[in-house]
């Protein structure tokens, strides 16, 4: 087919470690096993950041962060730099987003290169204003000072500010609102139903994402007491599990997020068995994968003081380490790429796929993961929080093959460590570190020039600080 449909499915949050597909003792993912014999499957790939705005902005750029620098929600992506753009200015594509991913979908303008963009379809910030911005555009931490400083960046800062006041006291949302992986799958399919030429696709899927509640026929490892510990925590609950050490709770819930990865395998399988009953399967690039993973205490390898916490710092391997499963047009025959692979390369692979080709993830020299995330830590953590200033970033690593295993230097400020990978399960850590290839790595990137005028230099002024400290909106 010379112009294949593509179609990117990003399983928010969900990590490779917490997949059977990846050899989790779960059976989280019994179609992806299934499905995997007509696919290929990747078993080291690697996200390029732990966040989705700058996770999102390297696939759809093909550019690793230090690249497009997008690294926090209102900093700006260029649409003309994604393969979306690309494909619809060049090659005649109808282009569509589906998604209940606030991030993805409000906050950030990374649904900018689409024609048709679907959610979030709930009231994604408890706003007054529709021209303003609200606290939940942001998913993770934001101190109220972050938020005011966001405001006053924004084009409607009044407007914003009266959201964020009217946020504080909003007393319940749309319950009735379906934002479930099934419900945007089958808004997709009708979207494609009306489609009479090639389209390109992403759905962003959040079943796995914070909070973690299954449906009762995926709740198979969890219950109701993880399910009184899970609604007990503060949402999200890194701050402060971080600040009260309280991480067997954090480990408890795991069991949840293992049945919300199941619900997602379920979708997914409804999914390809649509567009198989549609004749379109064979017809079209489907890359099933995640945009980062999720944290449930694991300790630090790189600062032993730290422990992660959903996806707020660190590249700890529950992190960057996700699944990776593609079907080429035509089907293929349960290929399985042991090698490392980048999410980076979903663009050359579009690419690929449009001369006849298949593309692959796999990397010839090395692949990245950083965060800059928690750039200053005193600002988001409590003083309570023990030693806060090493939850700070950047956090980086490069992967490369070590024969048959994956080998990752990475670092965070002065500390340095050397990890050998052969699964998501299996890894054993080493003290050395290559820190001459980290710094000639990094040191090595370029701006790419696709990041459009931040407006994150914003400062308050002391008296408009003040004023609104006075109001008690400022804690």
């Amino acid at each position: 087919m010379e112009t294949p449909n593509v179609l990117l499915v990003v399983l928010d949050s969900v990590r490779a470690k917490n997949t059977s597909l990846h050899g989790h003792g779960n059976e989280t993912t019994p179609f992806l096993e299934r499905f995997a014999d007509e696919a290929e499957v990747y078993e080291q790939a690697r996200a390029p950041s732990i966040h989705s705005v700058s996770s999102h902005a390297s696939i759809f750029t093909g550019h690793h962060v230090p690249e497009h620098n997008v690294t926090k929600h209102e900093s700006e992506l260029d649409p003309t730099s994604t393969i979306w753009h690309e494909l619809a200015a060049d090659h005649g594509y109808e282009t569509g987003v589906f998604t209940p991913n606030v991030v993805v979908g409000v906050s950030s303008n990374l649904v900018d290169p689409f024609d048709t963009v679907e959610g979030p379809r709930q009231d994604p910030g408890h706003r007054y204003f529709e021209g303003g911005i609200s606290p939940s555009d942001v998913e993770g931490h934001q101190t109220n000072r972050e938020y005011l400083e966001r405001c006053l960046a924004s084009d409607a800062p009044l407007k914003s500010v009266v959201n964020g006041l009217y946020f504080q006291y909003y007393d319940g949302g749309d319950a009735d609102v379906d934002e479930s992986a099934t419900a945007y799958i089958d808004t997709f399919l009708e979207w494609t139903d009306a489609r009479s030429g090639p389209w390109a696709a992403c759905l962003n899927l959040m079943d796995a994402h914070y909070p973690y509640e299954p449906a009762a026929e995926f709740d198979r490892w969890g219950g109701d007491e993880l399910q009184a510990v899970h609604d007990g925590l503060p949402a999200p609950p890194s701050r402060e599990i971080a600040t009260e050490g309280s991480w067997w709770k954090l480990r408890a819930i795991e069991s949840l997020y293992d049945g919300c990865i199941r619900q997602l395998d379920a979708a997914m399988e409804h999914l390809v068995s649509a567009l198989s009953e549609r004749g379109v399967l064979d017809d079209t690039l489907l890359v099933v994968t995640s945009d980062h993973g999720e944290g449930f205490g694991e300790r630090s390898l790189l600062s032993p003081g730290v422990r992660v916490a959903d996806h707020s710092w660190g590249v700890h391997e529950v992190q960057t380490h996700v699944p990776l499963v593609v079907r080429h047009p035509g089907g293929g025959d349960g290929a399985v790429e042991d090698g490392i692979a980048s999410l980076t390369r979903f663009p050359e692979v579009v690419r690929s796929e449009l001369t006849g080709e298949r593309g692959s993830f796999a990397v010839d020299d090395h692949a990245v993961a950083m965060t800059y995330r928690l750039e200053q830590p005193e600002r988001v953590l409590p003083a309570a929080c023990p030693d806060r200033a090493s939850y700070g970033g950047p956090w980086r690593a490069v992967y490369r093959q070590d024969g048959d295993r994956v080998r990752k230097d990475a670092d965070h400020g002065p500390d340095a460590r050397t990890e050998l990978i052969e699964s998501a399960q299996v890894s054993y850590p080493r003290d050395e570190a290559d820190t001459a290839l980290l710094d000639r790595v990094y040191d090595g990137f370029e701006d790419a020039g696709v990041r459009g005028s931040p407006a994150d230099d914003a400062s308050l002024d002391d008296d408009v600080e003040q004023q609104l400290e006075e109001l008690g909106y400022l804690r």
